[in-house]
């Protein structure tokens, strides 16, 4: 879709002169990064947490949940609350609440026994929230700050690539922690970073909104935000207690007639939170896919990693050496993209990122524990790569796809989706991989050589209390039965599978993109470059 020529004078009201963009861009990719700082984080301090705390898998899978669940149902919100009464000012609130919600999760630490998980989940949650005023907020300034749509997407690639090296940041910085400091520091370095762009980042930023005008669109808002909270919700319990469970029901249900009661009232209002009618747009649509499947196995992964790493008993500073090929790969797959969109179409990128992907995820599924860690490196580095162009590439085609005017919704809308993506994927993948490593457990147990009584007994433990948390309980039990090999290969089998399932995914995608490419391709017509 190239952009028409209506669509390139940005109807922006603009408080103050604006400076130079690459200033304003700095500063929204320091928002992004703050916003997703906590993820990493969180992550990497899985088994501390757990082993401090007392917390099962399912305790575990929520402390990363409740970051990712408000990104996805408030995102939507808070970019029309942006594009109303400033994006600044609405930058300034999620940097205050990114700060709040450090300083809740650190206090945890001040908490003894169980009690603590909850600390980090309000936290967490209060983070999230942070994260979804920061996302739709960065990325909007980005995109009004710009008009030229080809120098926009590589400032889009940038911005990207700052959400990655947020993580790749978090990583490292958590490992250092873990080594010197208690787990609750963890949460520290988000708090410094809001106050460091706060104080330093925010002043730079001119006060910009969108020609909007006319009452809000709240029923909007509340809608949006149950349906999304309520299908992540019954994902995740659904998970942990089955599909069939009342919760999970109810949330299944809760999130249906909201998002439907949302459709309906978007159509009828006069000022939508979000126009359906982007929607027609073929490229918009199929980027919003893509950009939901490709968070959704990104968070997915990264989660699957952990759980992974943390059977292997790997030291924090090994687990950040191993995180920080996939991060890096990420980083450099965003500015990747960024050049490539610069030369070439949108979907032609697109097809090409998601079918490295794919291939990188087939790749990623030999991951074995007793191969040479370079191997393991490359594998992840492969992958980072892919996700990192298919997450620059889909943001910049989503913002690209529809005239200037619309460019903040559109932001709002693509991060929405993604993020919703994003907050399944850590729950789509645990219940994945702790099915299939519960099935391997059994052939694991006897090529352990551990024998079939025992090996019973093993089996009931870890279908009962989770592959993680029973896993342990089972070594603490029986330690003369040297479990720690067999439970260690089962958990591996449970990640490779699911590896497997998201490369197909991919692939499916990629098909689909080259496809909508060539289909959509006008002959006899020059066609400008489209990013």
């Amino acid at each position: 879709m190239s952009v028409k020529s209506e669509a390139t004078t940005p109807p922006e009201i603009v408080d103050k002169p604006r400076p130079r963009t690459a200033v304003v861009a700095a500063v929204a990719c320091a928002g992004i990064f703050v916003g997703y700082l906590p993820i990493m984080a969180a992550t990497v301090g899985l088994s501390a947490i757990a082993q401090e705390t007392r917390a099962s898998a399912s305790d575990l899978e929520w402390v990363v949940s409740m970051l990712v669940l408000p990104m996805a149902a408030l995102i939507l919100a808070f970019g029309a609350w942006a594009e109303k009464w400033g994006r600044r000012r609405v930058l300034v609130i999620g940097l205050v609440l990114a700060m709040l919600g450090g300083l809740v999760a650190t206090s945890a630490g001040l908490v003894d026994g169980d009690a603590a998980i909850y600390f980090i989940w309000i936290g967490q949650g209060i983070a999230g929230m942070g994260a979804a005023a920061l996302i739709p907020t960065t990325l909007a300034i980005i995109s009004v700050a710009e008009p030229d749509h080809r120098r926009r997407a590589v400032l889009i690639a940038a911005w990207s690539g700052a959400m990655m090296a947020a993580m790749a940041v978090a990583v490292y910085i958590s490992a250092a922690i873990l080594d010197v400091l208690a787990w609750y520091w963890l949460f520290i370095p988000v708090v410094v970073a809001s106050a460091l762009v706060l104080a330093f980042g925010v002043r730079l930023v001119p006060e910009s909104r969108g020609a909007t005008s006319g009452r809000m669109d709240v029923p909007g808002q509340i809608l949006t935000a149950v349906g999304v909270a309520a299908l992540v919700y019954a994902v995740i319990v659904g998970g942990a207690d089955g599909f069939s469970s009342p919760k999970s029901i109810t949330g299944l249900v809760v999130a249906v007639v909201a998002i439907a009661g949302f459709i309906v009232v978007e159509l009828r209002s006069n000022a939508p939170l979000l126009d359906l009618r982007v929607f027609s747009n073929v490229n918009f649509s199929m980027s919003a896919l893509v950009a939901a499947i490709a968070m959704f196995a990104y968070l997915g992964v990264n989660f699957g990693l952990a759980l992974y790493f943390s059977a292997l008993e790997l030291s924090p500073i090994e687990v950040a050496n191993r995180y920080i090929f996939l991060i890096g790969g990420s980083v450099v797959g965003s500015n990747i993209a960024g050049r490539a969109l610069h030369r070439f179409n949108a979907q032609s990128v697109l097809a090409a990122a998601c079918g490295w992907t794919g291939l990188a995820m087939v790749f990623l599924s030999f991951i074995d524990a007793d191969a040479p860690v370079w191997q393991a490196d490359l594998r992840l580095i492969l992958t980072g790569v892919g996700i990192g162009g298919v997450l620059a590439t889909v943001t910049a085609a989503a913002v690209n796809a529809v005239p200037y005017r619309q460019a903040g919704m559109a932001s709002a809308a693509i991060n929405a989706v993604r993020q919703t993506g994003g907050a399944l994927g850590p729950a789509v993948f645990s219940i994945l991989s702790a099915s299939w490593a519960l099935s391997a457990l059994p052939d694991k147990l006897f090529d352990a050589g551990i024998d079939e009584k025992s090996a019973a007994v093993v089996h009931e433990i870890v279908d009962e209390q989770g592959v993680q948390h029973g896993g342990a309980v089972a070594q603490s039990q029986f330690p003369e039965l040297g479990l720690h090999d067999a439970l260690s290969a089962a958990q591996a089998h449970g990640f490779s599978l699911s590896a497997v399932a998201a490369a197909i995914v991919f692939c499916i995608l990629a098909v689909s993109c080259a496809v909508l490419r060539v289909v959509g391709r006008k002959p006899d017509v020059e066609e400008p470059v489209q990013v």
